[in-house]
């Protein structure tokens, strides 16, 4: 946004300079980027008056003039091809060493330095210049001519009135009042403690013409469009803008046009309402209709460009056709033109989200949307549409109807809020009294309504300001108008210490293992494209306002977003590629552990583990080998061993997952809490991976809800004794459930239990399978006995070949 520093004092009286303005703006959270002075690169030219003009002896398109440079000096002899140059004009004149900042001859507009040349044999000591060529308008058909009163020997610059200074200020979202030269001050008048001075003057109307009289309005889509105004201002001229409005709109980064769209724009640039400008003659019916565009509309903007709608648009029509995109762009059908004559202006209130979704959709981006998809100030619009009808009168010779039409059926109320200055004052650290609450919250517009008890303030918050919502935007308002330097640091003098977070403690030791281990975290973007998560799921939850293909569902999946990240590290030159993440996934139906914290919306929080690539970074002394099942297989038992969830049991399915092969289950406590497994080849094929790639998935609430504090026992100093034993089993029986029974059997004595064989063949029978363990005994508080090891080893058979129905091969 930018401001005119010459144009803002209209409102607001500043006894400092630019840069103490500027700092204040920045102190307020309205951050100047930078100030620039207006008439930069014109410091070099001067009002002249051409005294005479003779035709160029050697050059039917030349003249030789006779320029006199100021008052007292020689006459400067100046070779011109400007058609329009005659004698008596107060012109622009450049001399030698004069950079001009446009070359209108290049291509390019490159600047150039003026010389004394000599043309055609007749010497020329200086140029006569253009509007075009300084870059202060767009007509290079001639020389510029200058207003008459214009003193030979001044300043360009300071005849322009382009000695004024441009503010740059970032304008957060949170802050469509600032949109505005009226905001601006209203804010520095606060900071400085001045008053506020509003524009003024007399709207003179027509009372023998009411502007009902002459045209209607008709709004067909209300809530799209909640208010809109009408004013009609009939036998205007159409013609250039004083110098005073070009300069305040050129000093604010806008290009003058005419008078009547000045205006407009002025207004905006004032007010912060957008306003626009129709040729009442080229409507149909001389009447305006507020509806929805209907799907397949072609509209052509002022631009020249064609759109078609979707049928979402608002559009402003007449009594046939559209006319204007509602608060992004008027239409060429109308536009005002240097024929106009009569003049309906609109000044209107749409929807922010509205506004936002068409200019989006449509790719317009203009200073009148910019604004109302922030939100301007719906109780503006019918002073903004004064004023404007006001400068119409003035510049333009024309006359304004009486009365407005507005259409406004649900008027808008401003906001009721309390705020507690004790409140305030333990919030910032601060000791306020209610008087300089109430002084800082009154001088930007918060009206007090009542004060119910002592510092207790029920506040009427204005309508052009729709960030304050509650009690903390109100303090808010307070730190940023007391000032945040001057806020004293102060400590709470206690300090308060609470239990750690379960859910942190767990994460954190997840964290801590796996990158011990040579796991690096990662985070990705949990939205991704549709044909991706449609391989891991058909239960997705869709993004309503996707900002573009690739980001229109939410994952399914963690392994969704990691193999991405998987492939990017190997088309990297990767060798070892070993990944996990923390996230959540989502899913439309839900199930088994998802919350519904949205309607329609499962959510499910997972760690994700990818191992691709090489097992172990290369070493001198151990032969290098490619990532197997066993790899994450042992990575995951030591994981849930190492946070102390040793009650886990790994269960192999033999049919495949929806991801992986080779799936291997997880349960804790008979719970199943996510699975081991290689993923599918053509997953990995849409992905363009060409290595096998090991995921393990486990829920995290499980995880956490299930872990157990680490248990620290003291390590016994009497011997310890092995046993093997060997069982023979059904094939389906998983060594992880006999290796569960083994230990809870042998408690406490067995400490250790390893398997060190497995054999399937003819000498165990069809469909059996022999599986071995080694089996540590061991007593903190003395030696076992023969006797005592017998009882462990034959309590643990005994309920091995119960419980699964085995058969001791061997002990």
């Amino acid at each position: 946004m930018r401001i005119s520093f010459k144009w803002l004092q209209q409102y607001v009286e500043l006894n400092a300079s630019i840069e103490d303005v500027a700092a204040t703006l920045t102190r307020l959270g309205l951050e100047v980027e930078s100030i620039e002075l207006q008439g930069k690169g014109l410091e070099g030219f001067r009002v002249a008056e051409v005294l005479e003009v003779k035709k160029h002896p050697n050059a039917d398109r030349l003249k030789v003039c006779s320029v006199l440079p100021a008052a007292g000096q020689e006459p400067l002899q100046i070779v011109c091809g400007a058609p329009n140059v005659a004698a008596g004009q107060k012109v622009i004149l450049g001399v030698a060493g004069t950079t001009v900042p446009h070359n209108q001859h290049d291509p390019e507009g490159k600047p150039f330095v003026l010389n004394n040349a000599t043309i055609r044999g007749v010497e020329s000591k200086g140029m006569l210049c253009s509007g075009k060529e300084l870059g202060i308008s767009d007509d290079g058909s001639g020389i510029m001519v200058l207003d008459p009163s214009a003193v030979p020997g001044t300043l360009l610059t300071q005849h322009l009135g382009l000695d004024d200074c441009s503010l740059e200020i970032g304008i957060t979202p949170n802050r469509p009042d600032c949109l505005s030269h009226i905001g601006i001050a209203r804010d520095l008048a606060a900071a400085y403690g001045v008053a506020l001075k509003m524009p003024n003057g007399t709207l003179n109307e027509d009372a023998t013409r009411p502007v009902t009289a002459v045209t209607s309005v008709e709004v067909l889509n209300a809530a799209d469009c909640p208010r809109y105004t009408a004013r009609v201002i009939t036998n205007v001229t159409v013609k250039e803008s004083p110098e005073w409005m070009k300069q305040a709109l050129t000093a604010a980064g806008l290009r003058p046009i005419n008078n009547v769209v000045d205006v407009t724009n002025y207004v905006m640039l004032e007010y912060g309402q957008p306003l626009h400008a129709f040729d009442m003659d080229r409507l149909e019916g001389k009447r305006i209709v507020v509806r929805s565009a209907a799907a397949g509309e072609v509209f052509e903007t002022l631009d020249g460009k064609k759109h078609t709608l979707s049928g979402t648009e608002l559009m402003i029509c007449d009594a046939a056709r559209a006319v204007a995109i509602g608060g992004v762009m008027g239409g060429a059908n109308s536009e005002i033109s240097p024929s106009t004559t009569n003049v309906l202006l609109e000044s209107a209130y749409f929807l922010p989200t509205s506004v936002r979704k068409t200019a989006k959709r449509l790719g317009i981006s203009t200073d009148a949307s910019y604004r109302f998809e922030r939100g301007i100030d719906p109780n503006m619009t019918q002073h903004a549409s004064d004023r404007a009808a006001q400068l119409l009168a003035e510049l333009t010779g024309g006359t304004v109807a009486a009365g407005i039409i507005d259409v406004y059926p649900s008027p808008i109320q401003p906001r009721t809020l309390t705020v507690r200055v004790n409140r305030v004052n333990a919030m910032l650290g601060t000791e306020l009294s209610a008087d300089v609450v109430r002084r800082l919250l009154t001088s930007i517009g918060i009206a007090i309504k009542e004060e119910a008890t002592s510092g207790t303030f029920t506040c009427s918050i204005p309508t052009f300001r729709p960030d304050i919502e509650q009690e903390i935007d109100l303090i808010e308002e307070v730190a940023r108008l007391h000032g945040y330097d001057n806020i004293e640091n102060k400590s709470s003098g206690e300090v308060v210490f609470t239990a750690p977070d379960l859910r942190e403690q767990r994460v954190t030791e997840l964290r801590r293992w796996l990158e011990s281990n040579g796991v690096s975290e990662i985070i990705t973007n949990s939205l991704i494209d549709r044909n991706s998560a449609a391989l891991f799921s058909r239960d997705l939850v869709s993004v309503r306002n996707p900002l573009s293909a690739e980001l229109e569902v939410l994952r399914p999946s963690m392994l969704a977003t990691m193999l991405q990240t998987v492939a990017h590290n190997f088309n990297h030159s990767a060798e070892r590629v070993h990944l996990y993440e923390i996230g959540t996934v989502f899913a439309a139906a839900g199930g088994t552990g998802f919350q519904h914290y949205v309607p329609g919306v499962g959510e499910r929080s997972v760690l994700g583990i990818c191992l691709s690539g090489d097992a172990h970074s290369l070493t001198w002394h151990e032969k290098q080998r490619k990532v197997d099942i066993f790899d994450i297989k042992g990575l995951v038992t030591s994981l849930l061993t190492g946070i102390g969830l040793d009650n886990s049991n790994l269960i192999y399915y033999n049919a495949p997952s929806s991801l992986t092969e080779m799936t291997i289950g997880i349960e804790i406590n008979g719970s199943y809490v996510g699975f081991i497994g290689r993923c599918r080849p053509d997953i990995l094929k849409r992905y363009k991976i060409d290595q096998d790639v090991f995921y393990a998935e486990l829920d995290m609430n499980s995880v956490i809800s299930e872990g157990r504090n680490k248990r620290y026992r003291e390590y016994s100093r009497f011997p310890k004794v092995v046993r093997d034993v060997a069982f023979i089993v059904n094939s389906g029986v998983s060594v992880a459930s006999i290796e569960q029974q083994i230990r809870t059997s042998g408690a406490p004595a067995v400490t250790s239990v390893t398997l060190f064989d497995v054999f399937e063949g003819k000498s165990v029978g069809e469909g059996k399978k022999s599986i071995a363990f080694s089996l540590t005994l061991n007593a903190t508080e003395k030696t076992l006995t023969d006797a005592e090891i017998d009882a462990v080893l034959s309590s643990v058979i005994t309920s091995v070949t119960d419980t699964f129905g085995a058969t001791l091969r061997s002990l």
